[in-house]
């Protein structure tokens, strides 16, 4: 725990010095926990984890749409935030400082309590004498917190800042209706702000205030499950699998096809098992390492009571272990049948049988926050031996993708460098450099993950070759300019 907590320091010194993550804000007021600003190279780097988000779900048949951050009190009654939407909080002896008991238990022994009644919580602490971080001794005794923000609206109209997008994906569902000229099944997803006014945040990015989620539903019929056309291109993909048994029996996830898993029945139907995979292609296709993930299926008195089944995807981070990033919930009905009845609109569809019926929803919940800080957290370097800090993004992902610098400005080295950064900024994120040694210029660029790096020098006057250099093995290769963007390409794509 002290070298992951080391690491953690480190890790958020060298974002805020390298201009990913700035905070808490506002800084110059003394700053607000759970509140960051995302810096020059930090607003990149979300802009392209955001663009992986749409190309998977786009690619996959689903419709972005962009729904109000505030809604009416009636909305968050009727989907039972209002409630239930809160966390077990316990305070220090002295009263003067709060922790979310569940989080606490897991950051100080490891031992996932997030399904733990408040019983139990209060068992496990005692059991592992848990204090808080500063050692002060907890009070015993738990409180239900709130985690709504709530507002008013002109003059007296209650509401709330959504706590999620996904209550407020389903509202629209009669507009989808028509758009998809009453067929189901469709999908559509969102990506924006949400707000939990988070007792205690901690860990950074992983646990904010204000955050940014990307949220897909699948409206489809409970019969539709059964045979999922999309299931037949996916069933030979392995997932690391970690069932409710695997996890009870102290075993590791295993690798297993989504067609093996369906056999062994670890997988309830075809449309949620495809549903798993797109979740694990998603951050995949981040360039966040198989290894580094695993499926976690929920405990059954851990999934909300309304779920048919649910499994978090969680990733291994090195500052903070083991992390949930995603979670995949097959919500049945509840949430359209709960609009329903509190709005009095109907919110059925028709089957191909011509009957009424309310739709089932399966889910795929993500922030966009979480796996940024893991693409970070997974990729800082600090390599001693060749002394130099190294951040080793995906090329596709970093936000800087190619450095340009002259090896000096005079004699027309700089003006050949600006008009090569104008030509090759139209289609890759470049960054022109012409201060200081040449060495230095690669060590900044090194550590603000830049893949790949070009340096025009006097050869470059005699045969319009450049040298092209890579930033993890440190490989140079002259290259002619006329074949740089093909060669960017195969080297910037993946």
């Amino acid at each position: 725990m002290a070298k992951e907590a080391d690491f953690s320091e480190t890790l958020t010194t060298y974002l805020k010095d390298k201009g990913f993550v700035y905070g808490p804000e506002p800084e110059i007021y003394g700053g607000l926990a759970g509140f960051y600003t995302y810096g020059p190279l930090g607003k990149r780097l979300k802009n392209n984890v955001e663009a992986v988000i749409r190309k998977v779900f786009n690619s996959n048949g689903f419709y972005e749409i962009e729904y109000p951050i505030i809604s009416p009190k009636e909305v968050w009654k009727a989907s039972g935030h209002l409630d239930s939407f809160n966390d077990p909080v316990i305070l220090t002896e002295d009263g003067k400082e709060s922790y979310r008991a569940d989080k606490l238990i897991e950051e100080l022994t490891g031992i996932a309590a997030d399904h733990f009644s408040d019983e139990k919580l209060l068992e496990t602490i005692k059991e592992k004498n848990i204090k808080a971080p500063g050692g002060k001794k907890l009070a015993l005794k738990i409180e239900r917190y709130s985690l709504m923000m709530k507002t008013t609206i002109g003059k007296n109209i209650e509401a709330y800042n959504r706590p999620e997008t996904a209550t407020t994906t389903y509202l629209p569902f009669k507009n989808y209706l028509n758009f998809f000229r009453d067929k189901l099944p469709f999908g559509v997803f969102q990506i924006g702000k949400a707000f939990r006014n988070e007792i205690s945040p901690r860990q950074h990015l992983l646990r904010s205030r204000e955050f940014t989620q990307a949220e897909s539903q699948t409206f489809l019929f409970p019969e539709m499950k059964k045979e999922w056309p999309a299931f037949e291109e996916a069933k030979k993909e392995l997932l690391p699998l970690w069932t409710e048994k695997m996890q009870n029996e102290e075993k590791k996830p295993e690798d297993i096809s989504l067609e093996d898993a369906m056999k062994k029945k670890l997988l309830k139907n075809q449309a949620y098992a495809w549903h798993l995979w797109l979740s694990f292609k998603i951050f995949t296709d981040f360039g966040i390492p198989k290894e580094r993930l695993r499926l976690r299926q929920h405990h059954h008195d851990e999934k909300a009571f309304y779920s048919d089944d649910t499994w978090d995807l969680e990733v291994q981070l090195k500052s903070f272990g083991w992390t949930e990033v995603c979670g995949i919930s097959d919500r049945t009905n509840y949430d359209l049948s709960q609009h329903q009845k509190h709005s009095n609109e109907k919110l059925t569809a028709r089957t191909l049988e011509g009957k009424e019926e309310i739709p089932h929803v399966i889910e795929i919940a993500f922030g966009v926050d979480r796996p940024f800080f893991a693409l970070l957290d997974l990729n800082y370097d600090e390599r001693e031996d060749e002394k130099r800090t190294l951040l080793t993004l995906p090329p596709w992902i970093a936000p800087i993708q190619v450095g340009i610098y002259p090896l000096v400005k005079k004699d027309g080295l700089a003006e050949k460098a600006k008009e090569l950064m104008k030509t090759l900024g139209n289609k890759y994120l470049c960054y022109y450099d012409e201060s200081g040694s040449i060495g230095r210029r690669y060590s900044r660029q090194d550590a603000a993950g830049t893949p790949l790096g070009i340096t025009i020098d006097y050869d470059t006057k005699e045969d319009n070759t450049v040298t092209l250099r890579e930033r993890d093995t440190m490989k140079q290769e002259r290259v002619k300019i006329e074949n740089l963007e093909k060669i960017l390409g195969e080297k910037l794509n993946g």
